[in-house]
């Protein structure tokens, strides 16, 4: 494909105006009306839209060297937004010297895109354990047995001590260094695809200057 070509790509979004006058006060109430939009169109077109709680995590060094990947929303509460790792992946040596984080949803089917920032904090030993414990044995024995990140000589010795350990029947355990983040927001974006690239864009900003968390909320020019 030419440069040309690409120049050509392009698609006209239908008309679902975003009215900051009927959106929540909240954000968090916001986010979950989105995503169970979101969730209904999986379930309508199924080939369409693969994981409606997929989210780029973007992580940067101390330095402010990004980096990005795509991660699983595994659950969301006022409290935060959570997601699983290895705490010795990359993501997660980068949250350990700088906690401040972007996560992007992005809905195609809905022409919706929802990006949050925020500080990631370690959940607790007792919740990772309890949805490590959910996990199918298979995704056990793989958190278990990865060095994320780390170089890897050949994938098939990595796939048989799966094997092995899989077929040993023992019970596998959650490592130390694999556990949940919950990402503590400061700051949400909804953005709406519209007309003419007339797109709508609403943000909210945590307010602390009040005893009680507060957001403001307006409009930014697409």
């Amino acid at each position: 494909m030419n440069r040309t070509e690409l120049h050509k790509m392009r698609k006209e979004y239908s008309p679902n105006p975003l009215d900051i006058k009927n959106i929540s006060p909240d954000p968090f109430t916001q986010f979950g009306l989105w995503f169970t939009e979101a969730c209904q169109q999986l379930n309508a077109n199924p080939s369409e839209l693969s994981e409606a709680n997929a989210m780029v995590l973007s992580t940067a060094t101390k330095d402010g060297i990004p980096s990005s990947r795509v991660v699983l929303l595994k659950s969301f509460s006022p409290d935060g937004f959570v997601f699983f790792t290895n705490y010795n992946s990359r993501k997660g040596e980068e949250i350990s010297e700088n906690n401040m984080v972007s996560l992007l949803f992005f809905w195609h089917n809905n022409m919706r895109q929802l990006r949050i920032e925020g500080a990631a904090v370690k959940i607790s030993q007792a919740e990772s354990d309890l949805y490590f414990n959910s996990r199918p044995r298979e995704s056990q024995a793989s958190s278990a047995l990865s060095l994320q990140s780390k170089s890897l000589a050949n994938k098939q010795i990595f796939d048989d001590d799966i094997k092995e350990l899989l077929e040993s029947g023992q019970t596998i355990y959650r490592p130390e260094n694999w556990g949940g983040y919950i990402v503590n927001p400061h700051y949400f974006e909804f953005w709406q695809g519209g007309l003419r690239r007339s797109h709508d864009r609403i943000a909210y900003s945590i307010n602390t200057t009040n005893i009680e968390i507060q957001w403001d909320i307006q409009r930014l020019y697409p």
